[in-house]
């Protein structure tokens, strides 16, 4: 009798496991096949690349920042 639970054990195990990892396969191709067809949208439908801002355009807020912080650090 414990030989049939041990065997019963061993099967559920494999079956669980051989699960997870088909449906790990699976999502993983898929995963690779959605970035194939991103790339190749890529080509049909880029993306704008947005403009960088620098740091001199934003030095007055940065300014104002830094005195309302002292002014009401010493309340």
């Amino acid at each position: 009798m414990d030989d049939t639970l041990i065997m019963q054990a061993v099967n559920i195990t494999v079956i669980g496991m051989g699960t997870v990892f088909v449906f790990l396969v699976v999502m993983v191709a898929l995963m690779w096949l959605l970035g194939k067809a991103v790339q190749i949208m890529e080509v049909y439908f880029p993306q704008a690349v947005p403009a960088v801002q620098s740091a001199a355009d934003d030095m007055p807020l940065i300014a104002a920042a830094i005195a309302a912080a002292k002014r009401f650090q010493g309340k």
